[in-house]
């Protein structure tokens, strides 16, 4: 059975905690901040899955967040993904990825959210930019924006250049 470990973007890749090859990337971010998500990830040689929060940018909120990230690794865990740890610097998303997974039955997984405290990041809902620069390394020129709408509203994990 394949093990991973699975990482929140802010404030925990952001601040330095990177996953490794193998891992999953679940974010709070909305599947609408893919492009400049990628952006940022791709500048930092980062490559792996991301799992983006599919509700719109203004009806997400930390604790969605967080129940979303509690869905996607109890779907890893069901698809049959070893998961060891989920790294959440979020104390809300945190409580809502425990409770999201409490009661549940996954046999020997037992999931462990380590909470990275810090006070490096804002923990409420925030845009992030893109450079422009970036743009076309991510999205490739002349996608419309409904099929990029398309490509991350269904919560799947894209690839960066997908």
């Amino acid at each position: 059975m394949k093990s991973i470990n699975t990482f929140d973007i802010d404030g925990v890749i952001t601040v330095g905690l990177y996953p490794g090859p193998n891992d999953v990337i679940i974010t709070g971010r909305s599947f609408e901040e893919a492009p400049e998500t990628y952006a940022m990830l791709h500048s930092k040689g980062i490559n792996n899955p991301v799992y983006f929060n599919p509700l719109p940018f203004d009806k997400k909120t930390r604790k969605s967040s967080g129940e979303h990230k509690g869905m996607v690794i109890e779907m890893l865990i069901r698809a049959g993904t070893q998961v060891g740890i989920h790294f959440e610097d979020d104390e809300v998303q945190k409580e809502a990825i425990e409770a999201h997974l409490d009661h549940k039955f996954f046999g020997n997984n037992q999931v462990k959210v380590v909470h990275i405290v810090h006070d490096l990041t804002e923990k409420e809902n925030v845009r992030h930019s893109m450079p422009p620069h970036f743009i076309g390394d991510i999205i490739p020129a002349g996608l419309p924006a409904v099929a990029i709408e398309k490509l991350t509203k269904n919560g799947t994990a894209l690839q960066p250049g997908e």
